[in-house]
């Protein structure tokens, strides 16, 4: 009985609450994403001196062939070839996307259900991996949630 209860405590209170992130010093929920690029690092492209405000996204890049890996637990809505003969691919969680630009064979299907760290597509060296997190429409800085070397410049 009490191994029975045990688990329905850690089902249905313990993972739910891990799976959602983690509290912050301001109590509200902070998400913490898996690093997307295997084998490399990354900063905010440089860009032009411009009056606007810089775009809100990541640029990865390895020195060796990579996994591309799903930064959280969702759906591919999106996977398909772009302008430049690499792929994009869109995952969904709820209201949030993250897109994924730079990569060169995809590994997954529209409407396929992918896990945290889970290879999307290979990443071949020399190549940018572009990485950008949007709340409904609103674009995300991913360099606050992600769990990964990613410089954030200032």
């Amino acid at each position: 009985m009490n191994r029975v209860v045990a688990l329905l405590l850690l089902t249905f209170v313990i993972f739910p609450f891990f799976s959602k992130g983690q509290i912050n010093n301001s109590g509200t929920t902070k998400m913490i994403l898996t690093c997307p690029l295997e084998y490399g690092t990354g900063s905010e492209q440089k860009e032009a001196y411009s009056w606007d405000s810089p775009e809100q996204k990541l640029v990865m890049m390895s020195k060796v062939d990579s996994n591309v890996r799903s930064c959280i637990s969702a759906t591919v809505v999106k996977a398909e070839p772009s302008e430049d003969n690499s792929y994009d691919i869109v995952i969904n969680v709820k209201e949030f996307y993250f897109w994924y630009h730079g990569q060169m064979k995809p590994v997954v299907k529209v409407g396929q259900k992918v896990k945290a760290g889970q290879t999307l597509a290979i990443y071949i060296q020399g190549t940018e991996l572009e990485f950008r997190m949007f709340k409904e429409e609103e674009m995300k800085d991913p360099r606050e949630f992600l769990d990964c070397k990613a410089v954030k410049m200032e």
